[in-house]
């Protein structure tokens, strides 16, 4: 193992975990009104695309040392999931992400620069929470 991976193994152990989630709608919608209804599976989409660009650099200012590739998606929970299928705009959705913050930030900290992060993009609807 390169003395490189090491590192990166031995800083997941101050992992924390945080779930992004959002209500648009009070029920599921069919997927004929998609044009005209906003759709949970979207807005996380979105949010989670301006965390962290496609180079694997985090861009949530302060969160994880020089945008090092700290944060992972790790569960996603939008829409049916069910047996068969079910055509529908979600009316909700959560995702938990994974973040390995800088050593001098608590776990508090880096949840409110993910809320910060959020806000400036426009997602103050999605709530964010310490798992």
């Amino acid at each position: 193992m390169r003395e490189e991976e090491e590192t990166d193994m031995e800083n997941t152990q101050n992992a924390i975990q945080v779930e992004l989630s959002l209500q648009i709608l009070s029920s599921d919608v069919h997927s004929m009104s998609a044009a005209i209804v906003p759709s949970a599976a979207w807005r996380l989409v979105w949010a989670l695309g301006t965390m962290k660009n496609e180079n694997e650099t985090v861009l949530v200012d302060g969160l994880c040392q020089n945008g090092a590739k700290a944060l992972n998606v790790v569960d996603l929970d939008i829409g049916y999931s069910g047996e068969g299928s079910k055509t529908i705009v979600p009316a909700s959705g959560k995702c938990r992400i994974e973040v390995v913050p800088m050593d001098n930030l608590s776990a508090q900290e880096a949840v409110e620069k993910i809320r910060k992060h959020l806000d400036s993009y426009g997602f103050a609807d999605i709530q964010v929470k310490l798992c």
